[in-house]
């Protein structure tokens, strides 16, 4: 593996922009049904707002520290170390399942209802845990195909919903009860999972800068902000109806005679989450060495299946898994404290250090005052 490559934090960011555009792909009555465009835009905007806050602790452990938080919390306090590391490999694979089972359902509803979503499951880990292996910088290289992919993908589904526009479907006056609104605003907070990520992995990019988070969120509002118009004035009733409404936007799209992209569509769901579950597999292992860390993603691969299989077989611990409030709320707490922890500690060994320093120089200078007088 290459885990200490140094990268373009650009293309970190893109990779885990491309990831947080998964929720809006997969995206299965979440989003209040009884609200207008514009009443789902602000709550877009509102929601990429307050991930942005939740950005900032981690923003400055890279910019003050050029650490992310394992580093840090190793080299300044290295009892925090597997506290640290317990708590994200947990929210990992949570996030992980909180992904793949929606993802796997999708696939068996309306691709091969006669396929085990079990069997995707297995089928995709195991290309998660070979690109995992392969590490960051890898995965991000990827990330650039993926982003050409998205490009291609969005040109033609929205492109090929335009003849289906029909301004009757929707309403761009407010509407809707302060329940529905905030209900839609938790579930555009959950973009804020890619935090974690980024406050466990950015160790080794390089020429960091506040606005590619600050870009990275403002695309992906575009992103959710195309989708939901074309839900809301191209499906309308008809999207409230059926699941899976970024699935029936494919569907829709057509070019004269070329009818359908749900096969671009499903392509690039599945590679979002194929990045997702790999990047999250190179958290969970982030602070293993180098030896133990191939026989650390396999292994956690197959913890995250179990916990597939379970929730499969168990339809209140599928709802608990891909419940967006708590998945919000979860979230929100692991982007937020954790980095905040990583700071208090970085600076507390800096004033020692400091401290330590200038003991030092006191004491050298003391000696050269005796020999001085001697």
């Amino acid at each position: 593996m290459q885990t200490k490559t140094a990268f373009s934090s650009k293309r970190f960011l893109l990779a885990l922009m491309l990831c947080a555009c998964s929720i809006i792909l997969l995206q299965n009555d979440s989003i209040a049904a009884d609200t207008s465009f514009t009443s789902q835009l602000i709550g877009i905007f509102a929601g990429l707002s307050v991930c942005f806050l939740l950005f900032l602790p981690a923003v400055y452990i890279k910019t003050h520290f050029d650490r992310d938080v394992v580093s840090l919390v190793s080299d300044s306090l290295p009892k925090l170390k597997i506290p640290v590391m317990t708590v994200y490999a947990c929210y990992f694979v949570y996030t992980a399942l909180y992904f793949l089972l929606p993802y796997t359902e999708m696939f068996h509803t309306k691709y091969f209802p006669e396929v085990s979503p079990c069997l995707i499951t297995v089928l995709l880990l195991v290309c998660c845990v070979y690109a995992a292996l392969k590490g960051v910088n890898v995965i991000s290289r990827f990330g650039v195909f993926l982003f050409v992919f998205a490009m291609v993908t969005n040109f033609l589904m929205f492109g090929g919903s335009i003849s289906e526009l029909d301004w009757a479907h929707c309403t761009f006056a407010l509407s809707g009860g302060i329940g529905e609104f905030f209900q839609n605003v938790v579930y555009f907070i959950t973009p804020a999972f890619v935090i974690p990520i980024f406050a466990c992995l950015s160790d080794s990019t390089q020429n960091f800068r506040l606005r590619q988070p600050i870009f990275a969120l403002l695309f992906t509002g575009l992103k959710y902000t195309a989708v939901v118009f074309f839900i809301c004035f191209a499906l309308g009733d008809y999207a409230r109806r059926q699941g899976f409404q970024t699935f029936l936007l494919s569907r829709v799209a057509h070019f004269a005679s070329f009818a359908g992209i749900e096969s671009f569509y499903q392509g690039l769901s599945t590679m979002s989450v194929f990045m997702i579950v790999s990047l999250l597999l190179c958290g969970i292992t982030r602070s293993a060495e180098e030896g133990c860390r191939t026989k650390a993603i396999p292994l956690f691969a197959a913890l995250i299946l179990a916990g597939d299989v379970i929730a499969a077989t168990n339809n209140s611990v599928k709802e608990i898994l891909t419940d967006p409030t708590l998945f919000a709320a979860v979230t929100a707490a692991v982007a937020a404290v954790m980095p905040l922890i990583g700071i208090l500690i970085g600076r507390k060994s800096n004033e020692q250090g400091n401290l330590h320093s200038i003991k030092h120089t006191g004491a050298a200078a003391d000696g050269l005052q005796r020999l001085a007088s001697d």
